[in-house]
């Protein structure tokens, strides 16, 4: 049985890895616990490591004998990236040195990365393949701090992979999301709103469009792309190639609810982009495939967060 570390374990994405990998591999979870506790997992066979990406030494207490790397350690979040860019900056990019120097030293020769469709700007080909430009738009904006940091992520990893002989692969996630994904991010903070009764104020004026895609799906697509062992550029988009506006995605959420919306529209400067599809052909000539349409993704996301916020 081949032994998996996962940093970011206990994180949105890395949860559901976790939990779908444990049956069949041994795994460790490496997290600080900023995004997710490790109370939250029940099985005893999963061994857990606390520590901070950024220090060398805490990579010191993870158990020798490492196969693969899932590397998903890294601050995500909107709201982090205009409040605290230098933070996003730091941690993302000291995790993937250290991630590397962890690899040199206890020689691991599998890796894989978890980069982001951010990385592409604001795109210029649509469906957006892996081969489109990466981009900083504007490196005073500080929403870029965290496109830049992945850049640079993927290109260490790149390049030192070279250098020292590892398998590599650089998974461009677009638009996850599902249960317990945090409340940073543009689907739960709808919810609450719709919830708590809170002015239903939304950034941008409702055209905008994202290829949301269930956890679930990206999962079985992690897995997927990491497991191929062709040959060549390693890089995957993860993601979904139905195209929806967040006008879409309100009056989806006033479906599954049952509730009435009321959106006001408030344009914000230095926003994201204004459209988003993945081309997503790659992934799928290894099998990958999304099954879960966004109404019934957004039914069991909203099902999940209405309990979480009338109890909190």
């Amino acid at each position: 049985m081949s032994k998996i570390l996962i940093t970011g374990g206990a994180g949105f994405i890395g949860y559901n890895l976790v939990n779908s990998m444990k049956k069949s591999h041994e795994v460790i979870v490496f997290d600080n616990e900023f995004r997710g506790s490790f109370d939250k997992f029940t099985d005893e066979k999963i061994k857990f490591v606390k520590g901070d990406i950024t220090k060398l030494s805490d990579w010191e207490n993870i158990p020798s004998e490492i196969d693969t790397i899932f590397h998903l350690g890294a601050i995500n979040g909107t709201k982090f990236f205009y409040e605290i860019p230098e933070k996003v900056l730091d941690v993302n990019v000291k995790g993937v040195q250290n991630l590397i120097e962890f690899c040199r030293k206890r020689d691991v020769k599998d890796i894989l990365f978890s980069s982001s469709s951010e990385v592409y700007g604001y795109p210029q080909v649509f469906p957006t393949p892996e081969t489109e430009n990466l981009s900083i738009p504007n490196p005073y904006n500080p929403r870029f701090s965290y496109s830049a940091s992945k850049i640079i992520g993927e290109l260490l990893c790149i390049n030192f992979a070279k250098k020292y002989g590892f398998k590599h692969t650089i998974v461009r996630y677009h638009n996850i999301y599902g249960p317990n994904m945090g409340h940073e991010h543009v689907m739960p903070q709808f919810i609450r709103k719709l919830i708590k009764n809170e002015e239903f104020l939304v950034e941008g004026d409702g055209t905008e469009t994202r290829s949301f895609c269930f956890i679930d799906d990206a999962i079985a697509g992690t897995l997927l792309v990491h497991d191929d062992n062709s040959n060549g550029e390693r890089i995957f988009n993860i993601g979904n190639d139905a195209e929806s506006s967040i006008l879409d995605l309100i009056n989806l959420l006033s479906e599954v609810s049952g509730k009435n919306i009321n959106p006001k529209f408030k344009l914000k400067e230095n926003a994201g982009t204004k459209r988003r599809k993945p081309d997503i052909s790659k992934a799928k000539s290894v099998g990958y495939i999304p099954k879960i349409a966004l109404r019934d993704g957004l039914k069991i996301t909203y099902d999940w967060y209405s309990k979480f916020y009338k109890n909190n």
